[in-house]
């Protein structure tokens, strides 16, 4: 291939990568604004995800329709390769721009540890066979739902903080050079940035591990694409079947071997297990002084077809490491607690069933506009961990507003329509008498009932006699909670006035999903 053709499939290859990154940024970023309700198409990307297609319909045994859109995917590598890696996948484009920038000198005949190679395939068994005994955590390594995760968690906020702060103060002065700033700062006032700045209790911990995932392109490039991604093992399956083929013209070649200096993997990429592992980059047929690399379609035979040699030993060893570790969140005290504090978004199916669709992709926190919900750590037991739950000290669900209910891509938090939504159950307001101003102080107070949304307030007053604070009899209005009308949306815990903890709080009493493992 000339030289020509191969720089204009390096410039459509880069121009994919950006175009891609860049579409999923404007997805993300567009469903994020709250004056936008969200489409039914900004979680497109998880839809042409096979790995969370198998696993849900492996963790589920059912088949969600427009998951049937990573098919498509699986068709294209059959026929191109791994070019999902290497043109499409917004997660890859990053690692590939960070290898780039991480960039050292280049080396010669360095050899590749076949060993980390195998080591994204051992992780696909491990999920695959935990998915079977039904703990789902392929979205902890799915490249899509980190991304995602990642950027709503700690990207985004730490952007938009910067941005504002940064922005703000430049269009503030007075001086003539930041007067341009103005119009800059209202660009992204009101095309990119949140209304208000979104807090996270994991942003630091989620933020460091998108961090050191990026730093390890410094040792390898692409390192989590090369040699952890369990998508990208699955499409390093899928293309040792593919008809595409790079051969060598033994003819032209010169053995120089500059073929390999920028090879995703800093060596030949023509060994006989490279078909499952090239990304389709063709930095190989750039750099061939040559032009001997040739691109061949065929059926490949039987007898020629790649093999990922992992070792009896260690697909023995993966599988049963697979059934082990599953077994950890079953033993778990949270599956025999009879009580549990944690509360889960409106239309959340059963704790069993959100476990196995959940995939952690952090797409609910991202368009809730009270920043309500945030990423479970430990209240839900390992398997819970990153999968949504409710904080009403940081916000409250909104009466009006159904987003997240809409934009859950696996169906873990169902559709609900705004009228589904106002009267789905999350859980039961609880009054602590020890702290309500109203029975341990014996004066008035009003916020948690006037803020109440329920047309027939669920929150209301009766008026008693109590010994106030001064030690004086006194009439009060005491608040009490009507059980069968609160739905636990928690404002009344977030506009309580007390400073140290609410006297009012939401409690899963009554919570209208089921909880049972």
């Amino acid at each position: 291939m000339s030289s020509k053709n191969t720089k204009l499939i390096q410039t459509l290859r880069i121009s994919s990568q950006i175009l891609f990154l860049f579409l999923f940024y404007f997805l993300l970023i567009r469903t994020g604004k709250s004056n936008i309700e969200p489409s039914g198409y900004v979680d497109i990307f998880f839809y042409f995800d096979p790995l969370i297609f198998l696993l849900n319909i492996i963790a589920t045994q059912a088949i969600q329709t427009l998951f049937l859109l990573s098919i498509i995917p699986v068709f294209l590598t059959l026929v191109f390769g791994r070019f999902f890696c290497g043109w499409v996948c917004p997660f890859g484009a990053i690692n590939q721009f960070f290898s780039w920038i991480f960039k050292r000198s280049k080396k010669k005949n360095e050899t590749i540890n076949k060993n980390l190679l195998n080591l994204k395939y051992i992780i696909l068994i491990l999920i695959v066979i935990m998915a079977i005994m039904g703990t789902h955590i392929g979205g902890w390594l799915d490249p899509l739902s980190i991304l995602s995760r990642s950027s709503t968690i700690a990207v985004n906020p730490a952007v938009n903080y910067s941005i504002e702060h940064s922005l703000k103060e430049g269009a503030n002065d007075k001086s003539i050079v930041k007067k341009g700033l103005k119009p800059i700062y209202e660009f992204t006032k009101k095309n990119i940035l949140k209304t208000e700045q979104r807090v996270y209790f994991q942003s630091i911990l989620i933020g460091m591990i998108f961090l050191l995932i990026i730093f390890l392109n410094f040792f390898k490039r692409r390192f989590f694409c090369n040699y952890i991604c369990p998508l990208g093992a699955l499409y390093g399956l899928i293309a040792k079947f593919s008809f595409f083929n790079l051969k060598v013209n033994e003819n032209k070649c010169k053995s120089c071997n500059l073929c390999s200096n920028n090879c995703t993997y800093n060596g030949s990429p023509f060994k006989d297990y490279m078909k499952s592992e090239c990304l389709v980059c063709f930095n190989c047929l750039k750099d061939c002084p040559e032009n001997s690399i040739e691109i061949k379609f065929a059926v490949p035979k039987k007898e020629n077809r790649t093999s990922i040699d992992l070792g009896r030993r260690r697909v023995v060893g993966s599988i049963l490491s697979g059934i082990f570790i599953s077994a950890f969140p079953r033993i778990s005290n949270i599956t025999k607690s009879k009580r549990h504090k944690f509360l889960r978004p409106p239309g959340s199916v059963s704790e069993k069933q959100f476990l196995q669709k959940c995939i952690r992709c952090g797409e609910c926190m991202h368009v809730c506009p009270t920043n309500l919900i945030q990423p479970c750590f430990l209240e839900s037991g390992i398997e819970g961990i990153w999968t949504p739950v409710l904080k009403p000290n940081i916000g409250y669900c909104e009466y009006e507003c159904n987003r997240c209910t809409q934009i859950c891509p696996t169906n873990a938090i169902e559709k609900l329509s705004i009228e589904e939504k106002k009267k789905f159950k999350i859980g039961t307001a609880v009054i602590d008498r020890n702290r309500c101003y109203t029975y341990v102080d014996g004066y008035n107070c009003g916020v948690c009932e006037e803020h109440c949304p329920v047309p027939d307030k669920a929150i209301r007053f009766r008026e008693v006699e109590v010994w106030n604070f001064e030690g004086k009899l006194k009439k009060v209005k005491q608040i009490y909670v009507v059980t069968d009308l609160c739905i636990g949306c928690g404002i009344c815990e977030n506009v309580c006035p007390r400073s140290d903890h609410p006297a009012i709080y939401i409690t899963a009493e009554e919570e209208q999903r089921e909880f049972n493992y």
